[in-house]
C-alpha cells in the first residue's frame, strides 16, 4: 500500500502477513462428531492445508483433527444428569478458550450441543473469533429465547433439517439449509439383499443415557414376540456404545434371536430389516432413508421428563415426524415405553400391515431431505467465512 508521508515523501507499507487458515471444531456428542467428520473430509478436499483442532470423536480423529478434548466429555442427556458434570465442563470450557486465545483460529465451527456451545461462542466472540453454528441447536423445540443469543453470537447457522431456516430467518438470524449429512452417508450404500419382514432392528441410541433408558424395555419386549412374527433381531450399535450396551445386556435376560452388529456392517443389516425400534433422534432418519418402518421411543429420568414436558414446544419427539409434518411413525414416550406396550403395538402392526403402510410416508421424508452433497455444501460455506475479508482495525 502506497501512502504519502511528511514533506511529500512517498513510502510503502507492506500488506499484513496472512495467518495460516485454521479452524476450531467442537462436536458435543457422537452424532455431532460424525457430522463434523464428514464436514472435515469435504474441507480436506477443498482446502488441504487447513489446520484444524478441537473437541473430537473417532470421526474427527480420522480426519487428522488435533484432539484437545474428547467428545465423551460433553455427551450428556437430560436436564438433571448434566448437573453433576458442571465443574468438569467448566474446566473444559476454560481450556478451549485458552487454546483459542493462544492459537487465534480463523473461524470456530460449533456443532450442536447448544448449552455448551452458545456459552463458548460468547467467550470466543470476546476474543474476536467469528463463530458459525453447524447442526442447528433445536431452539425451535424448546427454550426459543436462546435465538436472540444466536443472533448476537453467530455469523450464520448451517441447518441440516429443511424446516429450520424459516424459524431462524423469522428471528433475523442468517441461516442456510445445507442438506443432511446422513443422506451423503447412505448415498453409496448398496441396496440390502434379503430384506425380511420377520427381521427386527433395535437402535437404542447414540448416548449412554439413551441406551440405558431404552434398551432394557426393548430386550424384554423382544422376548414377548412370537417366532412366527419375528425370526431374528439385530441390535444395531451406534459408534462408541459397545461398552454400555454390553453393560445393559449383562443385566438382562437376552433372547436367543438377538445378535449385535456394529461398524461397516450396521447399515446393511439395518436396511435388511422389516421394522425397527429406535431412539427418537437421527436414527429415525437413518431408518427412513433405508426404508425401514419404525416405532420410536423416548424416555428420561422422572425429573428431566417433568421439566421437558413444560419446556418443549414441538408436537412430536421423533425427527421423522417433525420432517413429515405429522405423526407418521408411532411414538411411545416415557412410561409408554415398556415391554408390554412395545410388543403389543409391534404385533398389531406386523399383523395388520401397519409397517408396510408406513413406508409410503417414509418416501415423503426422503424427498424432503433432498439429494446428497450436504457435507460439501457446508464445507464451502465454512470456507466462505474463513476467507471473508477482514477490515484492518488500524488505519495509518
Amino acid at each position: 500500500m502506497v501512502l504519502a508521508g511528511l514533506n511529500g515523501v512517498v513510502w510503502c507499507r507492506q500488506p499484513r502477513a496472512m495467518a495460516p487458515e485454521s479452524l476450531l471444531l467442537v462436536a458435543g456428542e457422537v452424532s455431532g462428531d460424525i457430522h463434523a467428520g464428514n464436514l472435515m473430509a469435504a474441507l480436506r478436499r477443498l482446502a488441504p492445508d487447513l489446520e484444524a483442532y478441537g473437541v473430537c470423536g473417532d470421526s474427527l480423529r480420522e480426519q487428522r483433527v488435533e484432539c484437545l478434548a474428547s467428545v465423551d466429555e460433553l455427551a450428556h442427556m437430560g436436564l438433571v444428569e448434566v448437573l453433576r458434570e458442571l465443574p468438569r465442563i467448566r474446566e473444559l470450557m476454560n481450556r478451549l478458550v485458552d487454546e483459542a486465545a493462544q492459537r487465534r483460529p480463523s473461524l470456530a465451527v460449533l456443532v450442536d450441543s447448544p448449552d455448551f456451545n452458545l456459552r463458548l461462542a460468547r467467550r470466543l466472540g470476546g476474543l474476536g473469533i467469528p463463530v458459525v453454528l453447524y447442526v442447528s441447536p433445536q431452539l425451535w423445540a424448546w427454550r426459543q429465547g436462546r435465538v436472540h443469543k444466536v443472533r448476537r453470537l453467530a455469523r450464520e447457522v448451517l441447518c441440516i433439517l429443511p424446516f429450520e431456516t424459516d424459524f431462524y430467518r423469522h428471528h433475523g438470524v442468517p441461516a442456510r439449509y445445507v442438506g443432511h449429512p446422513l443422506v451423503d452417508d447412505l448415498a453409496g450404500e448398496e441396496t440390502p439383499e434379503g430384506r425380511s419382514d420377520r427381521r427386527l432392528a433395535l437402535l437404542p441410541g447414540s448416548r449412554s443415557m439413551e441406551v440405558r433408558n431404552l434398551l432394557p424395555a426393548m430386550l424384554r419386549a423382544l422376548s414377548r414376540l412370537p417366532g412366527d412374527l419375528v425370526s431374528e433381531a439385530v441390535l444395531v450399535e451406534a459408534p462408541g456404545m459397545a461398552d454400555v450396551i454390553t453393560e445393559v445386556l449383562g443385566g438382562e435376560e437376552v433372547d436367543g434371536r438377538l445378535f449385535r452388529v456394529a461398524g461397516e456392517r450396521r447399515r446393511g443389516k439395518l436396511g435388511s430389516c422389516g421394522a425397527a425400534w429406535t431412539a427418537s433422534g437421527t436414527a429415525t432418519l437413518e431408518c427412513a432413508l433405508l426404508d425401514v418402518p419404525m416405532i420410536v421411543g423416548y424416555r428420561l429420568k422422572r425429573l428431566s421428563w417433568w421439566l421437558a414436558k413444560r419446556l418443549v414446544k414441538v408436537p412430536h419427539a421423533a425427527l421423522a415426524n417433525l420432517i413429515a409434518g405429522g405423526p407418521v411413525v408411532p411414538e411411545l414416550l416415557q412410561n409408554e415405553w415398556n415391554a408390554d406396550r412395545i410388543s403389543d403395538l409391534t404385533c398389531a402392526m406386523l399383523r395388520d400391515g401397519g409397517f408396510a403402510r408406513q413406508r409410503r410416508h417414509l418416501a415423503v421424508i426422503r424427498e424432503r431431505l433432498g439429494e446428497p452433497g450436504a457435507s460439501e455444501c457446508a464445507a464451502r460455506a465454512v470456507l466462505e467465512h474463513i476467507r471473508r475479508p477482514q477490515i484492518d482495525d488500524q488505519e495509518e
